[in-house]
């Protein structure tokens, strides 16, 4: 989706360059069309740079999560993402990548988008309701330094519009929000302002809402 918007944004300079000689026009006149062009350009390409930069930052608050079942089951690799709330961050996922259908699990660690380094942090607190659409799993490591912030439920809508992924596996990094595909569990779902509106959990439109786990973070530190 990236390449797309910088191919659209790129191919619209190209236009717009491209788009003067005007046999009618004077020396003159080409020449001031040209620099308004030329400075139109280097305005995209601004844009474009702006763009790339705020993508890596989404990026970079993505992990991925890898976890053992206790006893006989599947190891369970998912997605999870950095929150800042309330002056402090937290390392946030889906609560059924804790718990399933009878199978816990155990061992977890998590390994930031394009780092080798496993990081294993403490779980506070988690919520399997999947049916009820309440599933979230909180975790906490002090090296997490990166998060991605909460909607502002008095001036920002709250409709689901991107996902973002984690660098294993064959997923996207950034998407359009719709129905889920296999890894993408506890993934980031973004509003139209990039902020943190929900976690992926199910492969169809429902989640979990975020004041799921700002509720719960609340009980935790008052």
């Amino acid at each position: 989706m990236l390449f797309i918007t910088l191919t659209l944004l790129l191919t619209s300079c190209s236009k717009e360059f491209n788009g003067t000689g005007n046999k009618n026009n004077s020396p003159e006149s080409t020449l001031s069309n040209l620099k308004i062009e030329i400075a139109q350009k280097d305005e995209e390409l601004e844009k474009t740079d702006t763009l790339i930069d705020n993508f890596n930052k989404l990026l970079s608050t993505v992990y991925y999560g890898y976890a053992e079942p206790v006893g006989e089951g599947d190891k369970k690799n998912f997605t999870a993402f950095g929150m800042f709330y309330k002056d402090d961050f937290y390392l946030i996922t889906a609560g059924h990548c804790i718990e399933y259908n009878g199978i816990e699990y155990t061992n977890f660690k998590f390994k930031l988008n394009g780092s080798q380094t496993f990081l294993y942090p403490k779980l506070l607190d988690y919520s399997n309701d999947y049916k009820n659409n309440n599933d979230y799993a909180i975790f906490y490591h002090h090296f997490v330094r990166k998060g991605l912030l909460v909607y502002d439920k008095d001036k920002e809508d709250k409709e689901p519009k991107y996902v973002l992924g984690n660098t294993e596996g064959n997923i996207n990094l950034f998407r359009k929000f719709n129905a889920a595909a296999e890894g993408e569990s506890g993934s980031p779902i973004l509003n139209s302002k990039c902020k943190l509106v929900g976690i992926v959990i199910k492969n169809n439109d429902q989640y979990t809402p975020i004041e799921a786990i700002t509720e719960a973070i609340d009980k935790l530190v008052n």
